[in-house]
């Protein structure tokens, strides 16, 4: 089964220093294992982003790299992903999805999954996603 892995929750499992990171390693873990995962390229960048921002271009880089050699399937931006991010886009925006959020609802869609990890409350809004969130999971 295809599950896609959402920014924030690589960028909790990378982070070692985010009060996250402890719920998310387990289960990003798992899913390694046992799990065909997919982000896009504009995943990429949040994550790239995030790391770089938060601990340092040296160390950054460095898990950067390390996120890059896992074994997923990596959905590039293109002009037809990026048609279908806006039609997402103007579908959803009333319940909270931005653009980068729609270019992962349209990239499950060119995937045909159905499931995405993440801790972002707008995608729970979405009919016909499956949402799994660590975060919320341990916290109940």
């Amino acid at each position: 089964m295809l599950i896609i892995i959402d920014s924030n929750i690589w960028a909790y499992y990378f982070d070692g220093d985010a009060p996250e990171h402890p719920l998310v390693v387990d289960e990003v873990e798992k899913l390694l294992k046992s799990e065909k995962i997919a982000i896009n390229t504009v995943i990429i960048m949040e994550v790239a982003h995030f790391l770089v921002k938060n601990l340092g271009p040296v160390l950054g880089k460095e898990k950067v790299d390390i996120f890059l050699q896992s074994p997923f399937t990596i959905v590039d931006l293109d002009h037809n992903l990026m048609l279908k991010s806006i039609e997402y886009l103007t579908k959803y925006s009333h319940q909270g999805i931005g653009g980068r959020d729609a270019t992962i609802l349209a990239t499950a869609n060119t995937l045909r999954s159905k499931r995405i990890m993440t801790h972002d409350e707008a995608f729970k809004r979405i009919d016909k996603i499956e949402v799994i969130d660590p975060i919320s999971k341990q916290e109940d």
